[in-house]
């Protein structure tokens, strides 16, 4: 009989919602994999040790083992029950599996240890745990008679269905949700993306596995399952979910939570500052924008990645997301669950805006760059598969599509230094040669902030005004929504750099101040403008530099009017570009560096390529 462990759970759930209420045939599927198996270790070298039972005994690779020292039977005198006496050793990860043994790699030991900063005990850092201490003859243990499991969900409904269907089974012991939701922000948690935020988790909570529970479109309900003391995503799954419980799920009174709470709870804490935090806040060097997360209950953060201190832009593709760092192009993907780097290629020196269309099957890009000279040095390039080539380099103009929703066209502008535009507007081939002036009926107050949707323009005017303009009427009129006015600074040159001289520049001399504050996406037979609003007066000063209360606005476009659908609420950080990919707004979101990385690198932003999941 097969049996399930952690790593083994990637046969276990086809959860038939329509027979029985959410979770349950999950629940009962799940218990009827879990085995217990017991013997003892017959070999220990370095970090591996032998266990005397293979895979006649039904061992899977994967198996999280739990070895201990037997130190004994204790006897109570009043009650003369039996109880074992038992020493843990170390927790370890079956590796390879043989008919009558199999050989298991540590992990770590099995006590927590409290960490202190440079070794003095008046300074906590932390937690590390004991090595581990195996010899022959330890046993070793697969399975428990109960689990310790943490579900994690915004929806209380979706917690509470599947919280009863486990605990109906008597195996599984389901952490509350306000003791995950401390133990989050103690960890500075704020989301499950990676084996180190599930470690640290399960590490204070002391559980055994952790389910994300995701809600996503078409009625899907989806799980992810990861080991709680690896840290590892073990199995994704989803399930199709009736229209009486999407209803009833969808209807559950989420929007008074906070907008950092993923689990149904009602807590708001703040996190626990550690010395270093609690010092540089005495100075107005801390902030809670270390984290990134929306106010709203249309918008909810689902995944974010650090990505270096020179990120500027990013574009999106139905399954990639471009991200420009400096003059490298990242291909990230994102599949509802985890964000994983799948490319990159060197294109220019610093990029500063990337564009994409479909254009006769493929995906191009248009890519805005400056060279070390402070020049317009744009390319043209497409991708293929998760590489990009480029067609076209050294194009002395910002270039980005334009009337993308039906005839894709490259076109192109000059820019000086500052916010302005200057110059004709001209189409412009692929190969990079210019073919005609585009002649516009508007005065768009950005390059990059306007766009053919069917027969209207739809832009932002020199007054930050979204406004529309019907090609067919000649007609224009103001939406009265408006766009952000601050925008992301850009190094157009090194400022240590002088074709003529040999002394240092003013470091802002060369800085760029380009407007890109709108994007467009069509969905279905739909239209979408997303727009960036900036807050001044709820601006946040870090050692200089200046956090805005920043949200992103969705709106869809009516005949003549834009009906506001989305608002992610305020913004933790700067936001730097961001655009939509399915049921996702992906953002580039700066926040402040920590103070050593400003101090010794020079570094004032990390930049965070940031998830959100649209709750419709």
């Amino acid at each position: 009989m097969k049996k399930f462990l952690f790593s083994v759970l990637a046969f276990f759930i086809f959860v038939n919602i329509a027979k029985a209420n959410v979770g349950q045939d999950f629940a009962n599927e799940l218990v009827s994999k879990l085995v217990e198996q017991k013997g003892k270790v017959i070999g220990v070298e370095n970090d591996y040790v032998i266990l005397d039972k293979g895979s006649n005994s039904g061992i899977l690779k994967g198996e999280l083992v739990y070895i201990y020292k037997n130190l004994g039977t204790f006897v109570d005198p009043t009650t003369q029950k039996r109880v074992e006496l038992k020493s843990g050793r170390a927790y370890a990860e079956v590796v390879e599996v043989k008919p009558d043994k199999s050989i298991a790699k540590i992990i770590r030991g099995t006590q927590k240890i409290q960490k202190y900063f440079l070794g003095l005990p008046l300074i906590p850092n932390g937690y590390t745990y004991s090595k581990a201490h195996v010899s022959d003859n330890d046993e070793w243990i697969i399975g428990k008679s109960l689990y310790r499991v943490a579900i994690i969900t915004r929806n209380p409904v979706l917690f509470n269905d599947i919280r009863n269907a486990l605990n109906s089974t008597n195996k599984f012991d389901v952490i509350d949700p306000d003791t995950i939701e401390i133990a989050m922000t103690k960890e500075k948690i704020s989301s499950i993306s990676t084996p180190k935020d599930v470690e640290r988790l399960c590490s204070d909570i002391n559980c055994d596995f952790v389910i994300p529970v995701y809600l996503k479109s078409n009625n899907q309900l989806s799980y992810n399952i990861y080991n709680g003391y690896t840290g590892d995503l073990i199995f994704s799954t989803s399930s199709k979910l009736t229209e009486q419980e999407m209803q009833n799920i969808k209807t559950a009174k989420v929007e008074n939570l906070p907008p950092e709470n993923i689990v149904p709870s009602t807590l708001n804490i703040e996190p626990r500052l550690t010395f270093w935090e609690s010092l540089l806040n005495k100075f107005g060097l801390y902030s809670r924008y270390s984290n990134v997360g929306a106010s709203s209950a249309t918008m909810r953060l689902v995944n974010y990645a650090n990505i270096g201190y020179s990120a500027k832009a990013l574009a999106v593709t139905s399954d990639l997301i471009v991200v420009a760092n400096k003059g490298d192009l990242e291909l990230y993907r994102f599949d509802g669950y985890s964000l994983n780097k799948v490319g990159s290629i060197k294109v220019g020196y610093n990029i500063f805006n990337i564009d994409s269309a479909q254009i006769d099957g493929k995906t191009y890009l248009a890519i805005s760059n400056f060279n070390a000279y402070g020049q317009l040095s744009s390319s043209i390039g497409y991708i293929e598969g998760t590489s990009i080539h480029i067609v076209k380099d050294s194009i002395g103009y910002c270039i980005r599509f334009f009337d993308k929703y039906s005839k894709p066209e490259l076109i192109a502008q000059n820019l000086s230094i500052g916010s302005k535009f200057y110059g004709p507007i001209y189409e412009m081939n692929l190969d990079g040669t210019i073919i005609k002036e585009l002649k516009l009926p508007i005065n768009p107050a950005s390059f990059y902030e306007f766009e053919q949707i069917g027969h209207k323009l739809v832009y932002a005017t020199p007054n930050n005004e979204i406004a529309i303009y019907d090609l067919d009427t000649k007609k224009n009129y103001l939406t009265g929504y408006y766009v952000g006015s601050s925008v992301e600074p850009i190094q157009r040159y090194t400022h240590n750099y002088n074709p003529n001289e040999s002394y240092f520049e003013n470091k802002n001399a060369g800085k760029v101040y380009i407007k890109n504050s709108l994007r467009f996406y069509k969905h279905g037979e739909n239209y979408y403008v997303l727009s960036q609003t900036s807050y001044r007066s709820n601006v946040v000063q870090i050692a200089g530099s200046h956090y805005n209360a920043y949200s992103i606005s969705m709106y869809r476009l009516e005949n003549d009017k834009l009906q506001d659908i989305w608002n992610s609420g305020n913004v933790s950080g700067r936001i730097v570009s961001f655009a939509r990919q399915n049921d996702y707004i992906v953002g580039l979101i700066a926040t402040p560096a920590p103070f050593f990385t400003r101090f010794i690198l020079g570094e004032d932003d990390i930049y965070r390529l940031t998830i959100f999941e649209i709750n419709k």
